[in-house]
């Protein structure tokens, strides 16, 4: 709809790199702390009490599934928010995350023998639910380190289903190529399918072309003549290999001398026809001086023996030519020499052993080692026959079992299969859904199948099909065109297709673009679930806005109030206005302190606006706000833009003067620049600072510090820059000294820098903590900066303490009460997409602190505002709440 897959890809950040390649996934701990935590319950701190206060939608959901027997109770997956609960068809949502250990929810299903039984599958492993979604335990061994029983992000569809007539049945769908099956709830698992068996790793694999551009490829390796052996017994050199039934346009074998020879073979792409494991010996009359050696070293060839002396062999190149995108690929388990046997025949000499040692040198268009394994998308049980299970796999098509689950057969259908679906009133339909290959459908149980297809656009791409199970003829399939979505129903058992995508918005609930209109397209769907107890009821988890049908997909309605999945980058105050600035959304301000929000800007998709907005500063100048943003869009010429409001947010204005127009790379936190820092002089309002994360680099002058002296309308990068411009949230002005420039940076010359004359000079202050995410700095001049640790100093910087003691965590969330400095609040967090994070709070200057995470359904806000004139605290980042103080 109005999403790009760059900004998708960074809008689910959850942290410097799973965006930011997290890769540890463990349960949140207790944060040790300097003076120590506060464990025993307290009147205020047993449970705090926080509340839901952000809008709704504007992100990606991917999964979602009605509840086969409880009419209206519906759960939604969130890519960074984890899973949502309603009990009203999808009109209203509230986020049920208790017990998860991330939040990254790509498939949920929910049992139907046992109501109460409900799994979620992220990617770090699968939870079960005993108490109807309400809470979660994580099921031990299902990581991805482990069992990969996960989904994930583009390779799953629905990777757990339960038999409908067993409760202790369960099957998943694995990434890593497998279908598992317990026999005891989910406690226990074992491999049902596995495409190519055991064994199918013996040796090396060698893939020619397919990798990068060139023609030509291959690998070489080292060779020692066998001792014990006569030179004059040797009569050729071998292979056990198998190929892959391809036949490449030329294929040679070439070997070196001890003597400084060269000789080549002749073509040997025959040896990639056969893709059983054999011996190919080739002997001298296979071979003749190379002719680059003859050409560069005539005297040397013409020297040479025309046919190689085995025992002087010494390196062998075994190397393709073809063109680059076509694929041919050999097994190697050995390389032997032959040499006659004295009491008649030949015997072979192995001299590389490739299942004890795979390492060989490659060159050009090669990759060695097993290919990638194709993930299985789904895992389908029929209700009407708990017997048959249907799977769809990334490269072996749909696999159907028809004794659940011990033994399997793969069906005729493409080789790239996204979901099947039974019939259930007719035993012998199966449809399944092919991605880019459209729909196909059999009726004679797998054996034979047809594309069926009339309607559908030709490039349209196909992820989920499902059937009515109280009449056969009600096909529903969803799938996309790039970021568009397409939802189609049939009404004659997939004959024909009619394409319904107008979802009706409700503005209200998600305010997010305003001037798009009453409809809109429906956006990359992700799942389709339909409700048993009234299969006229459908629901589309998608990008943006999820949408639910009551007449079978001919009309569509947002429904998302409550799953609140938005990234929230920054909270303002003022008066009884709150300002939300978000990732992919924009500005948005509420006057009802949170019930109710307003989109600012973007009103509807601007190429050079649209995008992250990032910090937000708002100045009360004679009782109207003076609001400026910083974005940087999705699309356009601008890497940055600075928005500016005189207004109070009824009209606006867009600079970039003075501002970086390129995209920086170098040193930034997330592969480019970001303005993720902003800071007003609290005595000059027309004094803006901003900061942009990222080095110079091939002649460009990178990111850093910039200041604008006319209220942010244009801007100029100060001469002189902190030792490290890698930074977060980084940037405050001490209000005792509107000169005094406090800088937070990340990575090798990271922590904390201090100006004293407003940016001409810079002096590195912490150099104890090398990632400092946020800096701030209180009333009295106080001075916070919060990385490994929370970070105090009294004397504007000179001396720094630590007043925790974090492991694995970073503090970013700072907030101070204004009334009472000795009372502060931390958000403490880790860079990926686990529930490991909490808020703590401190009443006696950071001596001591109490947990004060209580209710929060996402644990790991990074913004932590405090309101005085309504005595609350805000959190923000994925899901906003707020509790009172």
């Amino acid at each position: 709809m109005i999403t790009t897959a760059p900004a998708l890809f960074l809008r689910r950040l959850s942290a410097v790199r799973r965006r930011l390649l997290a890769a540890t996934i463990v349960c949140a701990v207790g944060l040790l702390l300097a003076a120590g935590v506060s464990a025993a319950p307290t009147a205020e701190n047993a449970s705090p009490a926080w509340t839901p206060t952000g809008w709704s939608g504007g992100g990606y959901y991917f999964s979602a599934a009605f509840h086969p027997t409880r009419d209206g109770v519906l759960f939604l997956g969130m890519d960074v928010a984890g899973v949502a609960k309603s009990t009203d068809h999808g009109k209203t949502f509230r986020m049920v995350n208790t017990g998860l250990i991330d939040y990254s929810m790509y498939s949920l299903a929910v049992d139907v023998q046992n109501p109460d039984i409900a799994y979620a599958v992220t990617e770090a492993g699968l939870h079960k639910s005993t108490d109807g979604g309400e809470s979660w335990t994580f099921v031990p061994n299902t990581g991805r380190k482990d069992l990969r029983i996960t989904a994930e992000r583009f390779r799953s569809v629905r990777a757990v289903a339960s038999d409908p007539t067993d409760s202790n049945i369960v099957y998943a769908a694995s990434p890593g190529g497998k279908v598992y099956k317990s026999t005891d709830g989910a406690l226990t698992w074992r491999v049902v399918y596995q495409k190519g068996g055991v064994g199918s790793s013996a040796g090396v694999r060698v893939q020619f072309g397919k990798v990068n551009d060139a023609y030509f490829g291959g690998f070489w390796s080292p060779l020692k003549f066998p001792e014990g052996i006569a030179p004059a017994d040797a009569t050729g050199i071998g292979f056990t290999l198998k190929g892959d039934r391809s036949l490449p346009e030329r294929t040679f074998l070439t070997l070196r001398t001890a003597t400084g020879a060269v000789y080549r073979s002749r073509n040997i792409h025959e040896i990639f026809a056969d893709d059983h494991l054999r011996d190919v010996v080739f002997t001298a009359a296979d071979f003749e001086i190379d002719a680059e050696f003859a050409k560069k070293s005539p005297d040397k060839a013409a020297a040479a023996s025309k046919t190689p002396d085995w025992s002087t062999v010494n390196r062998m190149d075994l190397s393709r030519v073809s063109a680059p995108d076509e694929m041919s690929a050999l097994r190697l388990s050995r390389v032997f020499f032959v040499a006659k046997d004295p009491k008649g025949g030949t015997l072979t000499h192995t001299v590389r052993d490739f299942g004890r040692e795979k390492q060989v040198q490659s060159y050009g268009n090669i990759r060695l080692g097993e290919p990638p394994v194709g993930t299985v998308y789904s895992v389908a049980v029929s209700r009407k026959n708990p017997s048959r299970v249907i799977a769809a796999t990334e490269d072996n098509g749909l696999i159907l079992s028809e004794d659940k689950g011990e033994t399997w057969r793969a069906l005729a259908t493409p080789a790239k299969a996204a979901i099947g679906a039974f019939d259930e009133i007719n035993d012998a339909v199966i449809y399944g859904a092919f991605w880019g290959d459209g729909v196909w459908k059999s009726t004679d149980n797998g054996v034979t199948w047809a594309k069926i297809t009339k309607g559908l656009g030709a490039k349209f791409s196909v992820r989920e099909v499902v059937v009515s199970p109280v009449n056969s003829k009600d096909v529903y399939l969803i799938g996309a065109e790039g970021w568009g979505g397409g939802f189609y129903y049939s009404n004659d058992a997939g004959a024909t297709w009619t394409r319904s995508v107008a979802v009706k918005v409700d503005h209200q609930v998600d305010p997010t673009l305003p001037g798009e209109g009453a409809k809109v397209p429906l956006s990359a769907p992700t799942n389709l679930t339909l409700n048993p107890l009234n299969p006229r009821q459908l629901f589309i988890s998608a990008n943006w806005r999820p949408c639910f049908s009551d007449d079978g997909g001919r009309t569509w309605e947002e429904r998302v109030k409550g799953a609140d999945i938005t990234v929230q980058t920054d909270i303002r105050f003022s008066g009884d206005r709150t300002y939300v600035s978000a990732m992919d959304e924009g500005t948005l301000v509420s006057e009802d302190q949170g019930k109710t929000w307003r989109q600012l800007w973007p009103l509807k998709y601007e190429g050079e606006l649209s995008g992250h907005n990032w910090r937000l500063a708002v100045t009360p100048i004679n009782g109207v706000d003076r609001i400026i943003a910083t974005a940087s869009p999705w699309t356009g010429k601008n890497s940055v833009v600075i928005v500016i409001s005189e207004d109070g947010g009824k009209t606006f204005k867009t600079t970039t003067a003075g501002l970086p127009t390129y995209q920086i790379k170098a040193n930034t936190m997330w592969g480019r620049g970001y303005p993720r820092a902003l800071a007003v002089d609290p005595t000059n309002p027309r004094v803006v600072y901003l900061g942009i994360d990222g080095d110079p680099s091939d002649g460009q002058s990178g990111g850093g510090l910039f200041k604008s002296q006319d209220g942010g309308y244009t801007w100029k990068q100060l001469p002189n820059q902190p030792g490290s411009r890698r930074m977060y949230y980084g940037l405050a002005i001490d209000p005792t000294n509107s000169q005094r420039l406090i800088w937070g940076a990340c990575n090798e010359k990271g922590g904390v820098y201090i100006s004293e004359d407003g940016g001409d000079s810079w002096s590195y202050s912490l150099t104890q903590d090398k990632w400092i995410f946020n800096v701030h700095a209180t009333a009295g001049g106080t001075l916070y900066a919060g990385g490994a640790n929370l970070w105090r100093s009294t004397d504007h910087g000179k001396t720094w303490t630590a007043l925790t003691k974090l492991t694995g965590r970073s503090v970013v969330g700072i907030e101070v009460d204004p009334r009472d400095p000795r009372t502060m609040w931390i958000s403490a967090v880790t860079w990926d997409n686990s529930s490991n994070g909490g808020v703590y709070k401190t009443t006696d200057g950071g001596v001591t602190w109490t947990d004060f995470t209580g209710t929060l359904m996402h644990r790991k806000p990074q913004v932590l505002r405090f309101n005085p004139k309504t005595n609350e605290l805000w959190s923000g980042q994925t899901a906003m709440h707020k509790i009172q103080q």
